[in-house]
């Protein structure tokens, strides 16, 4: 394997380093998430889905960070396998639920993503994980505002 040549700490390779971090997390999510047929973008709809029961599609789309077509296709996928079910009760508004299949499923993989995100975490002290969660939490903050 080639040697990688190594940038100097600069906020650049910072923001790659993060974005790296969160890519090699996506895949483990998505890792123990496969033998549920889910994958990590249609786990966090159904989570907003059962944070927001009755939410229309843009809402979910805003709160699960896609686009309102990519969301399309998640929900219609979830509908088909029975997790979620619409209605129309605010007019052309279309509310989303989940079903207790949904819920179920939803479970498992809750509890299938904590054992990996535990795992991950087991590699900081409890004092290092509270630092790191404030500093994202931060983070999120600055780029939100």
């Amino acid at each position: 394997m080639p040697r990688r040549h190594t940038e100097p700490q600069t906020p650049a390779e910072f923001g790659l380093r993060f974005k790296r971090a969160q890519h090699l997390l996506g895949q483990r999510v998505d890792d123990c998430l496969q033998p549920l047929q889910l994958n990590l973008g249609l786990w966090r709809v159904l989570r907003e889905v059962r944070q927001m029961p009755g939410a229309s599609a843009s809402e979910l789309a805003r709160a699960s960070m896609h686009t309102s077509q990519t969301l399309g296709g998640l929900l219609e996928r979830l509908r088909g396998r029975g997790l979620i079910e619409r209605s129309e009760p605010r007019g052309r508004v279309v509310c989303n639920y989940l079903t207790e299949d949904g819920e179920a499923l939803l479970t498992r993989a809750n509890d299938a993503v904590d054992q990996v995100m535990g795992q991950v975490l087991d590699e900081f002290t409890p004092a290092e994980r509270g630092t790191l969660d404030a500093l994202v939490s931060r983070l999120i903050t600055n780029l939100s505002g």
